[in-house]
């Protein structure tokens, strides 16, 4: 029997529990097949809202999909999150006064090990109480047996294929982290800085040039002038006196220099800035460095003292006043700067010349493109391709070293002399390169970018490089679905990462969201005091209720401006469902058999035709991945036609005998059809009424089919209800 009032916590806690015991969630057999893989969350991290809004996506779509009969997959796993991670391990340790550098590497990932121990399951666990039915028996992690095995196979193919290399290149640095940081996980900010113009002496008179920072002329290798600049032509391949160092350097052209910007005169620092770098390639100047990976200048005999070991803001302040004392120092302006900095540490990045590991992006990029050109993947909405297709043509090769031990430890060996050997351990290594027993070797201090361990997700966590059943049945996947956000982190990486390993595409759709905002369109922040946590949410309001408000408003690529009031509509809406259940057991459990046949009743003809009607729409827009449309329509056929317009016509239709079985019949059906349309995004709400009906389990049925009748009432119907509403807006006036 169903219960008097709704309780959304005691149902959802009930129902969660029955269908992972039950194994609910694990795939059925079929010759349709669906899978898909969870975007995996930071093992680190909580729930936020994003995280709600794109499982509940996810979710809703895969028991769509197991209704409709598909063998179907959703895996999930969480992310290692290398620098984090490591991160967070190492404050909880800094508290007790203890560095990493103390307990050694191995002591240390015994740390990071305990704390995934004890902590890395929380998000699985509030993943779980929102209802998500993932198959939790295959959940796996970026760093366990299978997915680790993985990495080092694709590492040492792309090595021995002569894409991966080891070189010596300009890279982002984080002096906090102490690690190199990729292009995609640098933050820029537009900042109030200073722009500082300095004389340079050439000959017997000065050139003005601006900087933004001055402590990098301690390395500057180069003043560039345009070619086509009438006020220095003259200039071009006469030496210019670096101040403070007193270093004579060329004054070279280069179009890079824009002829309106200060002076037109540009100082060239090749070692400490990207486009620097460049014209420094260009024209073959030396890099000299004098800032080390601290953050620290650099402590070289050309550099003053008084400069030398000290932080780089610190000696940027010491700079300007040498500068003011030596009379050189034209002026200092307020300046707009873009201020480059880590996502995680929040730290200045510095632009460091650095030895890393790089994957070459050019050849596996261009099939990459190839598949989304031809709709062999397609974006939804399609205007996302336009971003997919601007970073891809413009691709450079991705770094993928970083200086910290928590990851995959890069599958390099070096000897003494330094030459490094790559292969999938230190025995392989010997075996294959020949390498005797007396030979000492030292595999590589550096572990891979978390973000490569992730582009293998796809089949890495199938089995691959094992050629299991699971990789044979799901791969590649049926759909991503994802931020856009992390288009280029993300999802490009595991098309090209597909590609190559499995030589097939890793999925045939990307879904993509966009992100929940508060109420008045802002970004959610702590800073804003505006985040809002899903699972208080959840405990205020239900799971189901927080589900139906987010996919209600979830339109594909579109950001959802939150609000808390959605959720307590949806959830009298599931007070409204639960009534509802309530007046059809009071109406039709006399009733011992309830099957439809012969509807000769015109209400009974009409409430028919609106759920199929409704049934076919619904369809066609989740086809379509309008999901958010999908469930206002069938929100408004439940409210508006079912529970309210049939419910009042049903009612005179169980006066007397007639029609009263025949309606029994049809309002039972159409409500227990209905119900399983709203059940992926409202489950547990809808099970626990199923189950007040039936001995089954909804989870355990299939989609509804449209009912046949042989004639369209709708006009007829029409027409009575646009009457009675002239009657009852009379009566109201």
């Amino acid at each position: 029997m169903q219960d008097e009032n709704y309780d959304p916590l005691s149902i959802e806690k009930k129902w969660q529990k029955n269908w992972e015991q039950g194994k609910k969630f694990q795939p059925n057999e079929s010759e349709k097949n669906f899978s898909i893989v969870i975007p995996p969350p930071n093992v680190t991290g909580s729930l936020h809202m994003g995280h709600a809004l794109e499982h509940s996506i996810i979710d809703v779509i895969t028991r769509v999909k197991r209704l409709q009969g598909f063998q179907t997959l959703w895996l999930p796993g969480t992310d290692h999150a290398g620098i984090i991670t490591q991160l967070l391990v190492e404050k909880e340790l800094e508290e007790k006064g203890i560095s990493k550098n103390d307990l050694g590497r191995e002591n240390f990932l015994k740390k990071v090990w305990e704390w995934k121990d004890q902590s890395g399951d929380k998000i699985t666990n509030q993943m779980k109480t929102l209802g998500m039915s993932c198959d939790w028996s295959r959940e796996r992690f970026t760093m366990d047996e299978g997915l680790s095995e993985a990495v080092i196979n694709v590492f040492v193919s792309l090595y021995e294929n002569n894409l991966i290399y080891k070189g010596t290149r300009m890279v982002n640095w984080d002096t906090k982290l102490k690690s190199a940081v990729s292009d995609l996980e640098v933050t820029s900010s537009n900042e109030l800085g200073k722009l500082w113009t300095i004389k340079y002496k050439v000959g017997d008179t000065f050139i003005e040039i601006a900087t933004t920072r001055p402590e990098t002329l301690l390395g500057d290798t180069a003043v560039a002038v345009n070619p086509s600049d009438e006020r220095y032509k003259e200039l071009i391949g006469q030496t210019v006196t670096i101040p403070i160092v007193n270093r004579d350097v060329e004054i070279i052209a280069d179009e890079y220099v824009d002829l309106d910007f200060g002076s037109g005169c540009v100082k060239i620092t090749p070692a400490h800035d990207f486009n620097d770098y460049e014209i420094g390639k260009r024209h073959d100047l030396e890099l000299i460095t004098c800032l080390d990976f601290d953050g620290n200048i650099e402590n070289k005999d050309f550099i003053p003292e008084e400069l030398r070991g000290i932080d780089r803001f610190k000696a940027r302040e010491r700079i300007v006043e040498m500068l003011e004392e030596n009379g050189i120092l034209v002026s200092v302006e307020d300046h707009q700067i873009q201020i480059p900095k880590g996502d995680r540490s929040k730290t200045i990045l510095e632009p460091m010349v650095s030895e890393q590991w790089f994957v070459k992006t050019e050849e596996i990029a261009k099939k990459a493109i190839k598949v989304v050109e031809e709709d062999d993947i397609k974006f939804i909405p399609k205007n996302w391709e336009k971003t997919y297709f601007e970073w891809m043509y413009n691709i450079q090769d991705w770094c993928i070293s970083r200086q910290q031990w928590w990851g995959h430890r890069i599958p390099a060996w070096y000897d003494e002399a330094q030459n490094h050997y790559v292969a999938t351990s230190e025995a392989d290594v010997r075996k294959k390169y020949k390498l005797s027993d007396d030979v000492k070797l030292m595999q590589d201090e550096d572990v891979l970018d978390t973000w490569f361990s992730s582009a293998l997700w796809p089949f890495s966590t199938l089995g691959w490089p094992e050629a299991t059943d699971d990789l044979k049945n799901y791969y590649p996947t049926s759909l991503l679905v994802t931020g856009f956000d992390i288009i280029f982190f993300w999802v490009a990486r595991m098309i090209m990462m597909g590609l190559y390993t499995m030589e097939n595409i890793p999925f045939k759709d990307i879904l993509i969201h966009g992100l929940v905002r508060d109420s008045k369109g802002r970004k959610m922040s702590k800073s804003l005091g505006n985040t809002m946590d899903p699972l208080e949410l959840s405990e205020k309001h239900g799971a189901d209720a927080l589900r139906f408000s987010l996919i209600e408003k979830a339109n594909p690529g579109q950001d959802v401006p939150f609000d808390e009031e959605w959720t307590v509509s949806a959830k009298k809406f599931g007070n409204k469902v639960w009534n509802a259940a309530k007046f059809v057991h009071l109406y039709t459990d006399e009733q011992t058999s309830l099957v439809i046949k012969d509807v000769s009743c015109i209400e009974n003809k009409w409430i028919i035709s609106k759920f199929n009607d409704t049934l076919s729409e619904f369809n066609d827009l989740f086809e379509k991945y309008k999901i958010s449309d999908a469930y206002k329509l069938l929100y408004t056929f439940l409210w508006s036609e079912l529970f309210d317009w049939y419910f009042e016509f049903s009612k005179n239709l169980f006066v007397d005998d007639t029609h009263k079985v025949e309606t029994q019949s049809v309002l039972r059906f159409v409500f227990l059809e209905s119900l399983k349309l709203l059940n992926p995004a409202m489950p547990h709400l809808t099970e626990e009424i199923w189950s007040s009906f039936n001995k089954n389990y909804l989870i355990d049925n299939e989609w509804p089919i449209e009912i046949k009748i042989e004639s369209d009432v709708n006009e007829e119907i029409e027409s009575l209800k646009e009457i009675i509403a002239k009657i009852r807006n009379f009566k109201s006036n």
